[in-house]
């Protein structure tokens, strides 16, 4: 997909005056649609980008101003909420536990807001796309990057929604221009009526608490609802 990077930097723009992205997070979003980016080769069978960011309070946003932007609210639920955009740029905020980190006591240091992971829509089935999918972990370990899979011989279920599968890749602690992990995640985007179970994002093999036994699918904080690691 050709992105117009103009109406992206000005979606990240207005993302970051509101307060909601930091001065690095949105140079690492923007630099996802430069062929400097590692995984520029699998950018041509991408539909869509998003950012996850967590924040301590969904209902705090400032929904207003972002529907003044002319952000659209999608897949609305109790801690979630997804904002697409004409950029081909999503952003999506919850509150809610969306990563094994979050359930791990002193695996989660940064303060909120903060962007979790980039995300890389691959929706296109075709044999093309799913071949260059394929190729990630191949690339993530040419790149020196740790890599964790999702999916393949069921879905992965986020939330009210479902993908095929996921690939997660995590960057050294040398690299230099990106912190946060990046999805991509294969297949249309099924979005169901009812919660159909959730599969968090995975902690970085490279963690300290990696050796744990990590909780998975939504293992409970509190009485929170499931999350979508959209």
């Amino acid at each position: 997909m050709r992105f117009d990077h103009s109406a992206v930097e000005q979606v990240l723009a207005n993302v970051e005056e509101l307060g909601l992205v930091s001065e690095v997070e949105r140079g690492e979003i923007l630099s996802v649609l430069t062929p400097e980016f590692p995984y520029a080769a699998m950018l041509q069978y991408t539909d869509s980008v998003h950012a996850h960011v967590k924040v301590d309070d969904v209902d705090a946003l400032p929904h207003g101003k972002l529907k003044e932007l002319g952000y659209r609210p999608e897949n609305a639920e109790p801690g979630y909420v997804k904002y697409s955009t004409d950029a081909a740029i999503n952003l999506i905020f919850s509150s809610i536990p969306i990563a094994q980190d979050e359930n791990m006591p002193g695996a989660v240091t940064l303060s909120k807001p903060f962007m979790d992971h980039v995300g890389i829509d691959m929706r296109d089935e075709a044999a093309q796309t799913f071949e260059a999918f394929e190729d990630v972990p191949a690339r993530a370990a040419e790149l020196g990057w740790r890599e964790v899979p999702q999916g393949g011989s069921t879905p992965v279920h986020c939330c009210h929604t479902q993908v095929k599968s996921k690939h997660w890749v995590y960057p050294p602690e040398t690299w230099q221009g990106w912190r946060r992990p990046i999805e991509f995640a294969f297949g249309t985007l099924v979005i169901f009526d009812k919660k159909m179970g959730c599969d968090l994002r995975p902690l970085d093999p490279g963690h300290p608490l990696a050796q744990q036994s990590a909780p998975c699918c939504g293992a409970p904080a509190a009485d929170t609802a499931d999350a979508s690691a959209e």
